[in-house]
């Protein structure tokens, strides 16, 4: 019963954390309201996915210190600080900046690494699919908060009174999720001060995954910040408003499908597959603006491929390293992430100057590309079995 309550806590904290994907909702509203160029408003997103990245490097080796719940806690304060700054900004760009670019950032990565940790755990026997699980309760956040905003929105509510409610909501929610994770034993600092990282830099099996992440998560950060505009462009019209919705989805189900498939089959298998399919779809997506109905497949393509790695990598990491440090390791295959999130600005100032979004598009297909060849390149001599 216990690793049960802990699962679904789990499950719930990372739905309320996972709001960030959902950004292409408010980034119209956003640069109608306040005047934003596409630029500015894709920097929020990229320097929200970057602090992400570079906090939960230092997060990570914190849980695996003091477990889960301390870390918890403060991610909970940071995401309900984040919020309510941006509800009470005024539109003020630098404020806008902070909250949602450099705090929200912050208190989701705090919070995120806690949840996925502590339910590994709790499932020796079934790492990917728990991964898995966890993971989807974050890729399913955006789904919730996009259906919640649109409703909204279309009741006349402004952009920052939506974040207002979102603060108000979400934040005892948190709360009481993060009170009741707990790690199935008791923490042993001895063994994780015992493990030195720098050593994971002469390790091929870590560059692999790092290398693959990178390459893996810009495709659907390019996409994932403006989906809706983008769909539009496309041709979509009205249903355009469906795409954010659709990639999620796809977001959701990878990290289901391939949590059950590393499981059975090895990381390199599942790495591979997702690596093999991933330029497929981005190629489809440009090529939708002749048949736009192609567009939803595709987005949820790129979903599906992103969700990927975040069921196969953490659970590798547990397999190769040890679930004792998982906190400890992953978090540094995630910093690739903050790298990849350059991704999105670039795009978006490409457009700007284009006003087509076929440049960022080619930069998520040479992404794609490149992580096909490299990771299997460093994946030589690499157990196909974890």
């Amino acid at each position: 019963m216990k690793r049960t309550l802990v699962l679904a806590a789990s499950l719930a904290m990372m739905a309320c954390l996972g709001t960030g994907q959902a950004f292409s909702v408010f980034d119209g509203p956003l640069r109608e309201a306040y005047h934003l160029t596409s630029g500015q408003t894709q920097l929020i997103f990229g320097l929200s996915t970057l602090t992400f990245c570079v906090v939960i490097i230092l997060a990570g080796r914190l849980h695996d210190r003091f477990g889960p719940r301390p870390l918890a806690l403060a991610g909970v304060l940071l995401t309900g600080a984040g919020w309510f700054l941006a509800w009470q900004s005024g539109g003020n760009y630098v404020l806008l900046l902070v909250s949602l670019g450099v705090i929200l950032g912050a208190g989701s990565s705090v919070g995120y690494v806690c949840p996925i940790a502590t339910a590994v755990k709790w499932f020796p026997h079934n790492r990917g699919l728990i991964a898995g699980l966890t993971a989807a309760g974050y890729a399913g956040g955006p789904i919730l908060l996009s259906a919640v905003a649109e409703v909204l929105f279309h009741r006349r509510w402004g952009v920052l009174e939506i974040y207002g409610f979102v603060a108000a909501v979400y934040t005892p929610i948190l709360l009481v999720t993060a009170l009741l994770l707990m790690a199935p034993g008791p923490v042993n600092p001895e063994h994780v001060s015992a493990f030195r990282r720098r050593t994971l830099l002469k390790d091929r099996r870590f560059w692999m995954l790092w290398v693959g992440m990178l390459c893996g998560t810009m495709p659907f950060l390019i996409v994932s910040g403006k989906v809706k505009p983008m769909g539009e462009a496309f041709g979509l019209g009205q249903a355009a408003v469906y795409a954010i919705a659709v990639a999620c989805a796809g977001n959701v189900l990878g990290r289901l499908f391939w949590g059950y498939v590393v499981d059975r089959v090895g990381h390199r298998k599942a790495m591979l597959g997702t690596q093999m399919l991933l330029p497929v779809v981005v190629l489809a997506m440009i090529g939708s603006s002749a048949v736009p109905g192609l567009f939803l497949a595709a987005a949820a393509g790129v979903g599906f491929c992103y969700g990927s790695n975040f069921a196969i990598y953490p659970a590798t990491v547990a397999n190769f390293y040890g679930p004792h440090v998982l906190g400890s390791v992953y978090p540094l295959i995630m910093f690739a992430q903050g790298i990849s999130a350059a991704g999105p600005p670039l795009a978006g100032l490409l457009y700007d100057r284009t006003q087509s979004y076929l440049p960022g598009l080619v930069i998520a297909g040479a992404a794609a590309v490149a992580g096909l060849g490299i990771c299997t390149w460093l994946g030589r001599g690499t157990p196909h079995k974890a």
